[in-house]
């Protein structure tokens, strides 16, 4: 008989250990499915169910009581034998390889990066953006930093900055918003991973949110800004990330204010790279610059 996928295998020690599976899914940052897919196909290879399916919630079966404490043993053995062979190799020490959402990495992060360069000239930044949770194993980062509420089970979230919102639009749009009730009657431009962020907003107006005459739907606060400049509605950005669009007078700030957003910047990694130097060199100077941002200030 041929041996099970080594993720197969990684994705039901992590289910089994915090015994569901969309927790399992947040801490191996794929989908709830994917881990029900790899779940399903390790059974199908043994020939047995490892978990009871019960209401809203997943439990070890017999057979899987038996089989998950020796997988755990075997998946921290091959994680500790990695973890030593990347300590002594000094060329991936000299490495910093990480996943951004691209928000945050195209409004705040790349211009901060020349910096990074310039201090730390030996360490070299390889940086992919994406709004698509990754797994660290597969994907071989060191860290992600993640726009969400958090904690990730078995992960260390280090908050790196509070998000607030404003609502914004093209300067030709704002004569016709005099209050927050007119909001509705504008098209609205909605992050449709976060749908729910233009009621939250009102509710935090102590006022009811209904549904907009007109809305838009875009996949990331990147297609919402460029649809926001372009006059096409009213969105929610953070004020900090759109500085210059606002000092310039390119975007306006309907009612000269921004609230807390329930999402925030989290510096993500697993605990067991926590002791690793380059995530302690590029967590120490990521804090360093958000501290020395002014407006980011009130934000830490």
């Amino acid at each position: 008989m041929s041996l099970p996928s080594l993720n197969s295998l990684r994705t039901f020690e992590s289910a089994a250990r915090l015994k569901s599976f969309s927790l399992a899914a947040e801490e191996l940052f794929v989908s709830p499915s994917a881990v029900s897919h790899q779940i399903r196909q390790l059974e199908e290879r043994l020939g047995v169910s490892l978990f009871l399916r019960l209401d809203r919630k997943v439990a070890l079966s017999e057979a899987g009581e038996k089989y998950y404490p020796q997988v755990k043993i075997g998946i921290e053995t091959l994680l500790n034998a990695t973890r030593q062979l990347l300590e002594f190799s000094s060329e991936s020490q000299s490495v910093i390889k990480m996943s951004v959402v691209p928000f945050f990495a195209t409004r705040w992060l790349l211009p901060k990066l020349e910096k990074f360069r310039q201090a730390y000239p030996e360490w070299q930044l390889k940086m992919q953006t994406s709004t698509v949770a990754s797994e660290f194993t597969q994907q071989g980062f060191d860290l992600v930093i993640r726009r969400g509420t958090g904690p990730w089970p078995g992960m260390v979230d280090k908050l790196l900055c509070r998000e607030r919102l404003a609502a914004v639009c093209h300067p030709n749009m704002s004569a016709e918003v005099s209050c927050i009730e007119d909001l509705i009657k504008q098209p609205l431009l909605i992050n449709a991973k976060v749908d729910s962020e233009w009621q939250e907003w009102f509710e935090s107006q102590q006022r009811v949110f209904s549904t907009p005459a007109m809305s838009f739907d875009f996949q990331n606060t990147a297609q919402i800004l460029d649809a926001c400049l372009s006059g096409a509605g009213v969105a929610l950005i953070d004020p900090v990330m759109i500085r210059q669009e606002l000092a310039q007078g390119k975007l306006i700030n309907l009612f000269e204010l921004s609230v807390p957003s329930l999402r925030h910047y989290y510096l993500v990694y697993p605990k067991a790279y926590q002791e690793q130097s380059n995530i302690q060199l590029f967590e120490r100077w990521i804090c360093a610059e958000l501290a020395a941002d002014p407006l980011m200030i009130d934000r830490l």
